[in-house]
């Protein structure tokens, strides 16, 4: 059963096929759904959907959210873990709880608390942002310097952030980035590890741990560096 809100409305906990809330829409209890698209405003418990959890409004969810993609271009909040396969945010996430998925793309800002775990991470930022840690495969994590001049970009670094467009802004990580191949600027961490890592302009790491291949820039700056 599908499940359209165009005013106001309450869903009830249960199992539907799409939900749509283009105006005030509540989801009580946990819902389990193939889809959920919300452009207007929306608030609710706990999610689960098979298939695309989508929301180009404002949402609020106090617990955990499962879907195959999630796709943000609005303004979204999630007390609880959110996990999925794909991650796309153009607007603003924060999470209270862990980020768990295949891919994570952001051009938005990702404020979370916890552990954002991904095999391959893109973060385009133009706006600060805080998360715990970073877990994944490949993780780049940069700015744009394609308008900036008298800039000195490294030929590892180039070489790992090809073919991503880039903004302007900074990111701070509490604790650790750990990962494969490792690319990033402006970031502030205490721990960066990997087996390749290229540390661009404008970061401050304490410690920067590697196995195979490193890359400093002379504008980053680096507490200790060590082979692994």
């Amino acid at each position: 059963m599908d499940m359209k809100i165009a005013g106001s409305g309450q869903i009830a906990s249960g199992e539907y096929e799409n939900i749509r809330i283009s105006g005030s829409g509540k989801l009580v209890g946990h819902i389990r759904c193939a889809s959920f698209h919300s452009s207007g405003s929306s608030k609710g418990d706990s999610i689960e959907c098979t298939e695309e959890f989508k929301v180009a409004g404002s949402s609020k969810f106090s617990q955990n959210v499962v879907a195959k993609e999630v796709s943000l271009s609005g303004a979204f909040s999630c007390g609880g873990n959110i996990k999925c396969e794909k991650l796309r945010v153009a607007g603003l996430l924060e999470a209270n709880g862990d980020i768990e998925a295949e891919n994570v793309t952001a051009s938005g800002v990702i404020n979370c608390t916890g552990l954002l775990n991904a095999e391959e991470i893109t973060i385009n930022f133009s706006n600060g942002m805080e998360i715990g840690s970073i877990g994944g495969s490949k993780i780049v994590i940069c700015e744009n310097y394609n308008s900036k001049r008298n800039i000195i970009i490294l030929p590892l670094f180039s070489n790992l952030v090809s073919n991503v467009s880039k903004h302007i802004g900074s990111v701070r990580v509490k604790n650790s980035i750990e990962g494969d191949s490792i690319a990033l600027e402006k970031v502030i961490a205490e721990r960066v590890s990997g087996r390749i890592v290229a540390i661009g302009e404008g970061c401050k790491i304490d410690l920067v741990q590697y196995s195979e291949q490193i890359e400093i820039s002379p504008d980053a700056k680096v507490g200790r560096c060590e082979k692994i």
